[in-house]
């Protein structure tokens, strides 16, 4: 019989047979106790060294743990106390672990809160927003209190992942409330891939020229040779393609010098990026949320310069600098529409860049907008517009029914 599996949040590990029970008789805490171990092979030495950085990184996180043998112990628990020691050979490897989880509840006893900000971004344009929010895909009872959310907009996703829904027009004030099962919380999730292989830690070892930043909707990959990002827009069918340069003054030249994690939730990923100058160094961090249709950036350096982004080769775009965008004139290949905006005053352009002078930040977001020209509410340039300056801090919470 061979073993099974067990999913503890983004980390798959190897189901062994024993689960330990135990009970805090003073705070009636109920804990099941778990170790393992995972090996090269049949697992690369890769995925073992990224198993072990991850888990030890899981300390104090709630999570869904799903169990493929023991089903009955699936559910949300938070991760209490961990613990791996690695033994590494040139040829091969493995690595023990134990965890010690505090059991949350199962998923029929569980509600997800996710506990939004009351502030919309600041921006130059006296623009209101649209506060608008992406439960997983799967979720169900989604609750908002006496004022339901205005409507929604479904999102097909890269992978055959499914449809997201994104609520809009949520209720200033609100945290919603929502029911998901702990296997489908991972579907629809914001993620980060190093070298092919999804990563929930932060703070971990990554390698500069090959990562991914992605939602099944944006995907985010830095381009070795000529341009700096590429962003990638997922229509249903096929993705569209766009190549970015950053411009401190000129062009910054790939690859980055390095990226670091700052965030990894399945509501939302953070990188940052670093580049050198001489002296000094160029930040530039890129959010991507769950259901977002585009990734948010932020440029930072430590002397005023002419700060912007551009598609690399040019794209005629039309400028509408006076409200926040600039947009692609006419529909790609597949039918849709790359945008860039700016919440503060800037210079666009119609060849597909934008840029404020004398600055040592820069604010912005890119995007597409699926259908382009049909594009249905919801999707417009201008509803992107409103949904970047309307993006809400979210921190997911799983909470006792």
């Amino acid at each position: 019989m061979g073993w099974g599996s067990l999913q503890v949040g983004r980390t798959p590990l190897r189901e062994t047979y024993t689960i330990t029970y135990s009970v805090n008789a003073t705070t009636g805490q109920q804990s099941v106790n778990l170790e393992g171990m995972e090996s090269s092979p049949p697992f690369t030495q890769a995925q073992i060294q990224a198993r072990s950085e991850d888990l030890v990184s899981m300390l104090d996180k709630a999570l869904p743990v799903v169990f493929s043998d023991k089903t009955t112990q699936t559910g949300f628990y938070e991760v209490h106390d961990v613990g791996a020691a690695i033994t590494g050979w040139p040829e091969a490897g493995f690595f023990n672990w134990t965890l010690r989880l505090d059991r949350i509840g199962s998923e029929n006893a569980v509600d997800i809160e996710s506990r939004l900000g009351s502030v919309v971004r600041q921006n130059g344009f006296a623009l209101t927003g649209e506060r608008w929010h992406a439960p997983a895909i799967g979720a169900y009872g989604y609750f908002t209190g006496t004022t339901p959310p205005s409507g929604s907009i479904g999102r097909v996703l890269a992978d055959a992942e499914g449809t997201i829904t994104v609520f809009r027009g949520i209720p200033a004030g609100v945290s919603p409330v929502w029911g998901i099962g702990a296997s489908n919380y991972l579907l629809g999730r914001s993620r980060v891939l190093v070298a092919g292989i999804e990563r929930s830690g932060i703070g971990i070892r990554v390698a500069t020229t090959d990562w991914t930043l992605t939602n099944g909707l944006i995907r985010v990959t830095p381009n070795p040779s000529g341009s700096m990002l590429q962003v990638e827009g997922w229509d249903g069918a096929a993705w569209s393609s766009k190549d970015l340069d950053i411009t401190v003054g000129t062009d910054l030249a790939p690859p980055w010098d390095a990226m670091t994690i700052l965030r990894n939730d399945f509501e939302c990923v953070v990188l940052r990026l670093v580049k050198s100058k001489s002296p000094g160094r160029i930040l530039v961090d890129l959010t991507l949320r769950r259901g977002a249709g585009f990734v948010e950036g932020f440029i930072q350096t430590d002397a005023s310069a002419t700060l912007g982004v551009k598609t690399d080769p040019a794209l005629t775009t039309t400028n509408n600098a006076a409200t926040g965008y600039i947009l692609e004139t006419s529909n790609d290949v597949n039918g849709n529409q790359f945008t860039i905006g700016v919440p503060v005053t800037f210079t666009g352009s119609t060849t597909g860049g934008v840029s404020k002078a004398t600055s040592i930040e820069l604010p912005w977001y890119a995007g597409y907008v699926i259908d382009g020209t049909s594009g249905v509410s919801g999707n417009t340039a201008i509803h992107l517009r409103d949904q970047y300056i309307g993006a809400l801090t979210e921190q997911a919470l799983a909470v006792k029914r």
